[in-house]
């Protein structure tokens, strides 16, 4: 009896920008699913998760690290043959979210990362600051080394939307100027995560993010970013990163501590 054929992988067949576009679609609905129960989206998770799983496969090929760690998002949480109870379910939805949100991300930046430089969006017009706040907070939790924030002009909200999803046990530094309202007090509780500093510096003028050896400029301080005004997010070019992010190394040694965990 002749040996079975092993069943070929779809390949990839999509061009990155329609990959982008759809991916950025998917990425953009999963956000309604955020806040509601387990029992309220259950037929309509289980759409969006069949029709992101295919545009991933059509973007990346059936066999691509994408499409692995999109199922290891879907399968996120804790499962059990007997069963579990609706609090570890709801517990394991939310835990999904944020995997679906990171591997998304990643796969974004991955085909972005094959355009032109000049095909890279990083313009937001006025009115656009979810989407801001989709593709920094996207940056973020897919960090595993450290994360370097600068920006002269933070709240409160910043750490609640920004900083907390950092995965935990990542390095997080902030470089800031002006300290006002409580932000100094939510940063102090915000320390107990460990392995988190915030120090003030009147040199600090600009906003950049640094995460895992890669910078971006940003326009407008990031509280504020794409709400009233238009903005943008440029990544910077991996030959001028280092040296860029090395000038606002020298500028946090001389910074004042102000909440070191």
């Amino acid at each position: 009896m002749p040996p079975r054929r092993k069943q070929e992988l779809k390949e990839a067949d999509w061009p990155p920008e329609r990959t982008i576009r759809i991916l950025k679609q998917q990425r953009d609905a999963l956000q309604s699913f955020r806040g509601k129960t387990f029992h309220e989206i259950d037929s309509a998770e289980q759409e969006w998760s069949e029709f992101t799983l295919s545009a991933l496969i059509h973007g990346f090929g059936e066999g691509s690290q994408n499409v692995s760690n999109f199922y290891s998002a879907r399968s996120a949480g804790v499962h059990n043959l007997m069963g579990i109870s609706d609090f570890q379910r709801q517990k394991n939805l939310e835990l999904r979210i944020e995997r679906y949100q990171a591997t998304l991300s990643s796969s974004i930046r991955e085909l972005e990362a094959m355009l032109p430089e000049s095909d890279l969006r990083g313009a937001y017009e006025s009115g656009d600051d979810f989407a801001f706040y989709l593709d920094l907070k996207g940056i973020l939790i897919t960090s595993t080394k450290e994360v370097f924030i600068v920006d002269n002009y933070l709240n409160t909200d910043f750490f609640e939307l920004y900083v907390t999803p950092i995965p935990a046990g990542v390095p997080v530094r902030i470089l800031t100027d002006q300290l006002k309202g409580n932000l100094e007090s939510v940063a102090n509780k915000f320390a107990t995560r460990g392995r988190f500093e915030l120090r003030s510096s009147d040199k600090v003028h600009d906003r950049h993010v640094f995460v895992d050896g890669r910078g971006w400029m940003i326009g407008q301080s990031i509280k504020d970013a794409g709400r009233k005004k238009p903005t943008y997010m440029v990544e910077i070019g991996a030959g001028l990163v280092a040296s860029v992010q090395k000038i606002y190394e020298e500028i946090w040694v001389a910074a004042k501590i102000v909440v070191k965990s």
